[in-house]
């Protein structure tokens, strides 16, 4: 066997999928070399999912202060300012896929922020590093692996 076809062997493929209400705002697929199993259950996977919805949170409260700022006139102005209220409550939705094995979900709340930032997330600036910090975990073998005195 030649050592491409043995490189080759060792690489798992993983989809990374962000999503509001069903409809794509990333998605990409990436290679993880020699791959761990015991990985995808690991806290630090989890927390690195939680830190990275928590950083998307950030960024939306932080666009959503200076569209409020750039717009106070209007919004002081404009009698409808309680608009949507009956509106249906839109959720993120952040997957780590293995084929179409979702191993790991994170739901993070979307309506807090107006509709002109929440439509406006853009990852792809921090998505090469995402995507190589997920790699690294995915195929690390010194991972935390227990929680609360259990073994996960």
């Amino acid at each position: 066997m030649s050592n491409y076809q043995q490189q080759q062997e060792n690489i798992t493929k993983f989809e990374f999928l962000l999503s509001l209400e069903g409809h794509i705002v990333c998605q990409r697929f990436f290679n993880v070399r020699d791959h761990v199993s015991d990985s995808r259950r690991s806290m630090d996977l989890y927390h690195y999912l939680k830190n990275f919805c928590e950083d998307i949170s950030e960024d939306l409260k932080i666009k959503s202060s200076n569209y409020l700022c750039e717009n106070q006139n209007y919004i002081l102005n404009s009698e409808n300012v309680e608009e949507g209220v009956d509106a249906p409550k839109e959720h993120f939705l952040v997957e780590l896929k293995l084929g179409e094995d979702v191993f790991i979900q994170r739901v993070f709340p979307a309506f807090y922020y107006h509709p002109k930032v929440r439509y406006t997330v853009d990852i792809r600036p921090k998505l090469k590093r995402i995507l190589s910090d997920l790699t690294d975990i995915l195929s690390s073998e010194e991972l935390e692996m227990t929680y609360l005195d259990y073994k996960l």
